[in-house]
C-alpha cells in the first residue's frame, strides 16, 4: 500500500480517514478460484461441496445439465472435463 493510504487524511478530499474509509479504500480481492466454484454451485443450484467433489476428486455430475453450464463456462468440451 502506498503512504497515502497509511495516512489519516484521504487523498484529494482532505476529510479525515476512518477506519470505515480506510476499509473501503482497500482494493477488491479477486479469488478467481473461489469465485468459479460459487458460480458454478449457483449456476447448477448444487451446494459448494458438490463442486468441490466434481472439481477435486473427480466426481462426475449425474444432471447432465450440469455438465452442459460446466462445458459452457469452462469452455472444455463434456468429453474432456474429467480425463485426467
Amino acid at each position: 500500500m502506498e503512504n497515502a493510504i497509511k495516512t489519516n487524511t484521504l487523498v484529494g478530499n482532505g476529510k479525515k480517514m476512518t477506519l470505515k474509509g480506510y476499509y473501503k479504500s482497500l482494493p477488491d480481492p479477486t479469488y478467481p478460484k473461489k469465485e468459479f466454484a460459487a458460480e458454478l454451485a449457483r449456476r447448477c443450484n448444487v451446494s459448494q461441496a458438490t463442486v468441490k467433489n466434481w472439481i477435486m476428486y473427480g466426481f462426475r455430475p449425474f444432471n447432465e445439465k450440469h455438465i452442459e453450464i460446466i462445458s459452457e463456462m469452462t469452455g472444455i468440451k463434456p468429453e474432456d472435463l474429467w480425463n485426467d
